[in-house]
């Protein structure tokens, strides 16, 4: 997966997250400056993280974390909406 495919998944991500589709005046998609470092954050994160959490040899035993880290989720929280059902 390249860094652009990572990001347009992070962002699709990131919209249904903060339930805000960033949309300006015109209707046209628009991240803020937070939302943009988020992303350039996460995708190195991903990058650079082998996804494995813990690894044994008896018995070969590997577990992975998917979780995105709660430093770079606090990046999220001004953009936040509340859900109403």
């Amino acid at each position: 997966m390249t860094e652009q495919e990572l990001k347009a998944y992070l962002t699709e991500w990131v919209k249904d997250y903060c339930n805000n589709k960033f949309l300006n005046e015109d209707d046209e998609e628009e991240l803020p400056g937070g939302v943009e470092v988020f992303l350039d954050r996460a995708v190195e994160y991903f990058k650079s993280q082998s996804g494995i959490n813990s690894e044994s040899l008896g018995d070969y035993s590997v577990s992975f974390d998917t979780d995105i880290p709660e430093s770079l989720l606090k990046l999220l929280r001004p953009y936040r909406r509340v859900k109403f059902s």
